[in-house]
């Protein structure tokens, strides 16, 4: 027996008087002498699993098995030999999941095999169920009208590869154009093994290769308000049973047209739609379950030499050479920063300053507090502060924000660029990188001068000699 069945009968046992014990024990003996005598596969089985064998059945519901296909606030949708019947429920149901109906009443919820959640906006601390059972999620995305969003895409994979299905990741309104920054963005998941699937509903491309990789299996399909899932089912379906909606003009978002999931069926095809989302929150118990939610992450955490590495600012950490590498994309190891400091906060480094909270206007220094505008000293970019001159670690070629690091750059030097123009030197102190930041007209005079004239501190000669050559 496994440790959790023996946990398991030792509770069962404990809610039975001893008279009920010495039955089941009885019982047991029983069942298993006639197994042996019998030669079933079973035969082999200890009394103790006979006793909790014993004691499952005896809990076992009486009705029959029925698949749900639509739950509300009060009762639910099942499908039992083709026919819908009206249910009532008292646990946690989702579309997809396969109950036990008696008297139309759910009265058992079988183990789910798969599962999709995002944490709940009324309980953060509650995973709130969107469907069951489910083979694949389709993550449909726009690339306008909304445009693209890749964290939207690493948090909808990271939920899926979590409850265990296969991601596949649908663009829309294809007819549109698809710019070369968007490919570039939507090669990264190519990348990693995850299928890219370019459609237009209005034109009918890409709608039979996506057709005919979902023959055969129950498909979940998500996706940001207004990206066109519900006209992508109708393509799918040949049939307008998923109602359509418009963009907000005044917010450029998707209106919401599905309230609830819902499951359409074909001869071929078995789709769940879900309701459009805003934001896609994750609840995570364990750092260990945010790396698992990355596969590519998950596979050079294996190589890390410190044992609960979170592949941040950890010594020989294979995650972070990987990255340097470019073996992980920067984009999907920030995404993982972004979704562990969200989940476990208090476990991120002080020192630690992810590039994805560096915003487009500003900046907090990280050594002396003060808040700093990037487009402020005559530039558009600037990443130093004026006051103390030090920096973050964001960028990787300047003005890319691409940089994994985020530490600390301290001001070494000074230089002169070709062309005369004047520039700072920083060295991180995570990694050790060097850096370049020209020198902005408001930038601390006093710090300037004291690294110009820092080498003239220690020279290698007498400055005296040289005022006597002269």
């Amino acid at each position: 027996m496994s440790p959790d069945q023996k946990i398991e009968l030792k509770s069962r046992l404990a809610t039975l008087s001893e008279r009920e014990r010495k039955i089941v024990v009885k019982r047991a003996a029983e069942s298993r002498h006639t197994a042996q005598k019998a030669k079933a596969k079973n035969a082999a089985w200890p009394v103790e699993h006979w006793m909790l064998h014993l004691l499952q059945q005896a809990e076992a519901p009486v009705g029959v098995e029925g698949l749900v296909v639509g739950v509300y606030r009060t009762v639910c949708n099942v499908r039992i030999d083709g026919e819908i019947h009206r249910c009532s429920y008292k646990t946690e149901l989702t579309v997809g999941d396969l109950v036990i109906v008696n008297d139309d009443a759910v009265v058992d919820l079988k183990p789910r095999s798969t599962y999709l959640g995002r944490r709940d906006s009324a309980m953060p601390e509650h995973e709130r169920l969107i469907a069951a059972n489910i083979d694949i999620v389709l993550i449909v995305v726009s690339v306008v009208g909304p445009p693209l969003h890749p964290r939207l895409i690493d948090r909808c994979m990271a939920a899926v590869r979590k409850g265990g299905a296969e991601p596949i990741i649908c663009v829309t309104k294809r007819d549109l154009g698809v710019s070369d920054e968007d490919r570039a963005s939507l090669a990264v998941y190519e990348r990693i093994g995850v299928p890219v699937v370019l459609l237009s509903s209005t034109t009918g491309e890409g709608i039979p290769e996506l057709r005919a990789m979902l023959a055969g299996r129950l498909a979940a399909v998500v996706g940001h308000s207004g990206v066109g899932k519900s006209t992508m089912l109708n393509a799918l379906l040949e049939d307008d049973a998923a109602k359509t909606g418009g963009v907000s003009d005044a917010s450029n978002r998707g209106r919401h047209t599905t309230t609830s999931s819902k499951l359409y069926e074909t001869a071929e095809l078995r789709l769940i739609d879900t309701p459009g989302i805003r934001e896609f929150g994750l609840v995570f118990s364990e750092p260990s379950e945010v790396t698992e939610a990355f596969a590519e992450i998950e596979l050079h955490a294996a190589d890390c030499r410190l044992a609960g590495c979170l592949h941040l600012v950890e010594p020989n950490c294979s995650v972070r050479e990987a990255v340097r590498l470019g073996n992980i994309q920067r984009v999907r190891y920030q995404s993982y920063q972004k979704l562990l400091a969200e989940a476990f906060p208090a476990l991120i480094p002080d020192e630690l300053e992810p590039a994805e909270n560096v915003t487009d206007q500003e900046f907090d220094c990280r050594n002396c507090g003060q808040p700093v505008s990037l487009a402020g000293g005559g530039t558009k970019h600037r990443n130093h502060c004026p006051y103390c001159l030090h920096s973050l670690h964001v960028d990787h070629v300047p003005g890319d924000r691409a940089a994994c690091c985020g530490g600390v750059m301290d001001p070494i030097a000074v230089w002169v660029r070709n062309g005369g123009e004047w520039a700072l030197v920083h060295r991180c102190r995570q990694c050790g990188i060097l850096g370049s930041n020209r020198i902005a007209a408001d930038d601390n005079e006093a710090l300037l001068l004291s690294l110009a004239v820092r080498p003239l501190s220690k020279t290698p000669f007498p400055l005296e000699r040289i005022g006597r050559a002269s």
